[in-house]
């Protein structure tokens, strides 16, 4: 495979996302500069012809410009990871089957994107096989609390390409509409690294992470939690709380609010203690269809940035104790 067909074989938007998170805009993806501290998106991506430009840099190309830019390393040191990400490494091809598997999620990808009726992308449903069960990686999450049940349930794995632990993200019929990553490595702050990044840009958010996993136990007890990251309903699922959900950020969207009041349970918010949920408009919104309440954290046993899990069980319990209606 020589350069040329390596480039033209990896998706661009997919490649960029596990560092840029973007955003779809009339065919085109934006997002935040890779290359310099912006606050309104510079960076486009374009799918059809496989290029990039950071209009705050002036720096444009493919994914192999894209690459030595990005980790400041030479042309050979790029080819070598993009062959890694392609499939190869170095001139020898991985196993057939996670090869197939591979490509078959992008070209299945592309399709999606080319037929614009469809608003959901889908990933197949063996997507998840590229990946590798690591216990040594996974060993980082079981460390912080979380069971290997959990794990398992919620099918986390690891990408040796982009050192992140990685897992699907389902919709409300269990399709994987997205694959979420937490990376590994504890300097990424200092390396310019995304902590959490996505395969597929989102548009709007249509989705509660969790949400598919734990229906059953949600409809049992007539209530949804809501916390804002993947890791605290994976916590809470290993204290046996199943009644879980996750946003994937600090707000509630309206696709997310409208799924939730088609559930028609109660609604209790445990979002990371900084937010104040009384000023989110779709919450406001969301009350007049269901029950809403908060936790409260009565006691000041969270910092700041907390989210309601970070302390432990016993912490989250008596939060959990405290909660107030939302009126």
């Amino acid at each position: 495979m020589d350069l040329e067909e390596l480039i033209d074989s990896i998706d661009i938007v997919e490649y960029i996302s596990q560092f840029v998170e973007l955003e779809e805009k009339n065919g085109e993806y934006w997002g935040l500069s890779p290359f310099s501290d912006e606050k309104t998106p510079s960076f486009s991506v374009r799918r059809e012809n496989n290029t990039f430009y950071c209009f705050s840099s002036g720096i444009g190309g493919n994914v192999f410009t894209f690459t030595k830019f990005y980790y400041q390393c030479d042309a050979n040191k790029a080819v070598d990871i993009l062959k890694k990400y392609a499939g190869c490494d170095g001139t020898e091809f991985i196993p057939r089957r996670r090869m197939a598997a591979t490509m078959a999620c992008r070209k299945y990808m592309k399709k999606q994107v080319r037929h614009k009726e469809s608003k959901t992308k889908r990933f197949p449903d063996d997507c998840m096989s590229k990946y590798e069960k690591r216990d040594d990686k996974l060993a980082v999450w079981e460390a912080e609390g979380i069971s290997r049940e959990a794990l398992d349930t919620f099918q986390v794995y690891y990408d040796s390409f982009s050192n992140r632990l990685v897992y699907p993200i389902r919709d409300i019929e269990g399709n994987i509409v997205n694959i979420g990553g937490r990376i590994l490595d504890p300097e990424w702050k200092e390396k310019g690294m995304r902590k959490y990044t996505y395969l597929s840009g989102w548009g709007e958010m249509s989705v509660i992470y969790g949400l598919f996993e734990n229906m059953e136990e949600i409809l049992k007890k007539k209530e949804i939690i809501i916390f804002e990251g993947c890791k605290s309903v994976l916590l809470a699922r290993s204290w046996g709380i199943r009644n879980t959900g996750a946003l994937l950020t600090s707000h509630l969207n309206p696709a997310q609010m409208k799924l939730l009041a088609k559930l028609g349970v109660k609604v209790v918010f445990a979002l990371d203690k900084e937010v104040n949920i009384k000023k989110d408009h779709n919450i406001n919104k969301l009350k007049q269809y269901v029950n809403v309440e908060y936790v409260w954290d009565k006691d000041n046993l969270l910092e700041e940035k907390d989210a309601p899990v970070d302390k432990g069980v016993e912490t989250f319990d008596k939060v959990y104790e405290y909660r107030h209606r939302f009126r």
